[in-house]
């Protein structure tokens, strides 16, 4: 076994040796290769410390922001999680990642480094224990299982993991599954013979890779962490080029894949874009093979699809180093000299894979003043999803093609109501419906009736007893108050808002957040004023922010409890993971809102689950973990609107970092009325004036 475990570990160290990240133009004619031991940059991942924080909702200082949020590197993730799933954007160092970390541990790198975590320079040190833990990298490949990918790499391994010598051993295996994305649709399948090999293999840890732009449309188990990669920060790119100008820190180089492109060129004038980079390191690599740029750009087609030109070895070897990223934005150079339809063609035969091919072509008839209409057009036809894919790949180019808005607006539309597609494709289509300003009626009021219901839930000791209530007939928001809505509010009163995406115009259907109680509360009062000017409500209806019963009444309906064990969701009581953005969704963000319809209330309301934790009127009390105000809910002081700065506020409903237990109709959580971050919110209710 020994000499087995002795063979990964060499394996590991030779790879990483023998891989090429970049190519300094430098120290002879085809430059310095640079080895991913030498030039490999730590990632980070889209979880922070303040996420981890809020899970358990942390204590704010009166009337303090937030520190700037520190993120955790992926390595951190591998270390925390037995499995766990990391994606990225092509080109965002997936398997740089995967070879360096194996790596790490056959090389017995175990000191704590010390890394960037943010913009703002803060550092961490990075601590990963990897003594007696032995790396296994595999390429996942359509129609082999996985015992077979072990065994092609080292015969006889997948016996040895389950063998009694391998049991009684102290070592442990990293197996780390590269490339996961390049099953497409079988995809799960392979996560579900991973759970079941590790479930029989003692000593056994996994990390899945994978293309976010596939996995994300995969339906995975709600239980699988997953992670995304974050874009190099600039202070990491400088940090490992300083000597590179200031204007090539753009966001363009921000992928590790076309920062890697920019450090092998000298450019005389900086790209500006991505293709402008691309056809740059094209140039630069055709003068030190010696050969027509027209061939590397042409060999980036070849492997990308079935055509055949020339091979070269050289440039194949080189293309490698650039990744898939820098190949597509060559290949669409290539397909730019062939009629649209050719390009249409290419792409109804093969979808996922050539989306990125398209929207790079499409980028390059943009840039060269040519018409995109002629290629997205066509894509917006013919059956199935086929016409709701082609909306969006169009949308990155509707600004600038406004022909396509009445083809691709009413589709777009229907991606996000019907719920159509994955949630991350929703999620694109909402976005684009942002800048295009979205048509639905984002203030909409649900009529909610009065009468007694089910309060409460034995799920949680801070939510029991399950018990009787009684709310009067009210309206309430069908959506969380959004950008868009809080951003007028704002400009009309002058009111500070902290949130760094008050101004994004992909994000005003989304909800409104870094938002304190107080806040919450003077936008009810400014649109009381406003809507009783308009008509909207009456002399003697106000807006004001729902109390925790009516919160409950609006998100649970008639919903009886349904046992001690048994959680109570906006939908029903088995736990949908497309039904809401809860952590299980993996956005770890909030999302435009109304993104899950399967997740609607009894009463259409929308996002009750996940999303974005929300504010109510109702007193929880001064200690965090558990409240003075208890159940059964009573008239005893808790809707007192005047208590001090230290008395908590009721928050219900979850956030995108809550998980199913938390983002449900009975959980309580709480703040105190000047806490904020961004997975803080609020939705209205509307009612006659109260005595």
């Amino acid at each position: 076994m020994d000499d087995a475990l002795d063979r990964l570990r060499s394996d590991a160290i030779a790879t990483a040796a023998g891989t090429v990240v970049y190519v300094l133009p430098e120290e002879g004619p085809h430059g310095r290769p640079v080895s991913l031991i030498e030039g490999f940059i730590p990632l980070l991942v889209n979880f922070t410390d303040e996420d981890k924080a809020a899970k358990g909702l942390r204590v704010f200082a009166d009337g303090a922001p937030p520190p700037v949020p520190q993120h955790f590197s992926a390595v951190e993730m591998v270390r925390d999680h037995a499995l766990l799933l990391l994606t990225g954007e092509s080109g965002a160092g997936k398997t740089s990642f995967a070879r360096h970390l194996a790596w790490q541990i056959a090389a017995g790198e175990n000191a704590a480094r010390i890394i960037v975590r943010n913009e703002a320079g803060d550092m961490a040190a990075e601590v990963f224990d990897s003594r007696n833990l032995v790396p296994l990298v595999i390429e996942a490949k359509a129609g082999f299982a996985l015992t077979a990918l072990i065994d092609d790499r080292l015969p006889g391994l997948s016996d040895l993991l389950t063998s009694d010598a391998w049991r009684n051993g102290s070592a442990s295996l990293l197996l780390i599954v590269d490339r996961i994305d390049a099953l497409h649709a079988a995809g799960p399948q392979m996560i579900d013979e991973v759970r079941r090999f590790q479930a029989v293999t003692p000593h056994l840890r996994v990390l899945l890779l994978g293309d976010s732009r596939i996995v994300r449309d995969w339906s995975l188990p709600a239980d699988l962490p997953r992670h995304e990669l974050l874009p190099l920060l600039q202070s990491q790119r400088r940090a490992a080029a300083p000597e590179m100008p200031l204007t090539a820190l753009s966001p363009i180089t921000a992928n590790p894949a076309l920062f890697g492109a920019r450090l092998e060129i000298q450019p005389q004038t900086e790209p500006e874009t991505e293709e402008a980079l691309a056809d740059a390191w094209a140039y630069a690599l055709s003068r030190q093979l010696g050969v027509a740029p027209l061939a590397v750009i042409r060999e980036a087609l070849a492997g990308l699809t079935d055509r055949a030109f020339e091979k070269h070895d050289g440039i194949v070897k080189r293309l490698a180093t650039g990744g898939r990223r820098v190949s597509t934005l060559l290949a669409a150079h290539e397909l730019y000299l062939y009629p649209p339809a050719e390009a249409v063609a290419l792409y109804r035969s093969n979808p996922l894979d050539v989306e990125p091919l398209m929207q790079a072509l499409a980028r390059r008839l943009l840039a060269n003043g040519r018409e995109v209409a002629p290629l997205l057009e066509p894509l917006m036809g013919g059956s199935g999803d086929m016409p709701f894919q082609g909306a969006l790949l169009a949308t990155e180019f509707l600004p600038q093609a406004p022909e396509l808005h009445r083809h691709a607006l009413p589709l777009l539309l229907s991606i996000v109501e019907d719920g159509r597609l994955s949630a991350y494709r929703r999620e694109r289509a909402a976005r684009a419906l942002s800048r295009l300003s979205d048509p639905r009626d984002l203030q909409a009021l649900a009529d909610i009736p009065g009468g007694a219901f089910t309060f409460g839930s034995a799920t949680h000791p801070n939510s029991t007893p399950a018990h009787p209530v009684t709310v009067d007939a009210f309206r309430i928001g069908r959506y969380p108050v959004v950008n868009a809505d809080y951003a007028r509010f704002v400009a009309e009163t002058g009111r500070l808002w902290r949130s760094p995406e008050a101004n994004d115009p992909e994000r005003r259907n989304a909800p409104a957040t870094d938002l304190t109680w107080h806040d919450a509360n003077a936008y009810c009062a400014w649109l009381t004023l406003k809507w009783r000017a308009e008509g909207r409500i009456s002399a003697e209806d106000v807006v004001r922010l729902p109390t925790e019963p009516e919160w409950e009444r609006a998100a649970r309906g008639d919903q009886p409890d349904a046992g001690d064990e048994t959680i109570v969701y906006p939908w029903g009581i088995e736990f949908e993971p497309d039904a809401c953005n809860s952590e299980e969704a993996g956005f770890n963000r909030t999302v435009a809102v109304g993104l899950f319809p399967k997740g609607r209330s009894p009463f259409g309301v929308y996002d009750m689950a996940g999303e974005v934790w929300e504010w109510t009127t109702t007193l929880w009390g001064d200690d965090m973990t558990t409240p003075s105000f208890q159940y059964p809910y009573r008239d005893d002081g808790r809707e007192h609107l005047k208590a001090g700065p230290k008395i908590r506020r009721v928050l219900r409903g979850g956030c995108f970092s809550s998980g199913k237990l938390k983002a449900c109709t009975t959980y309580r959580g709480s703040l105190e009325p000047d806490g904020f971050w961004r997975g803080n919110g609020f939705r209205i209710a509307v009612s006659p004036r109260r005595a």
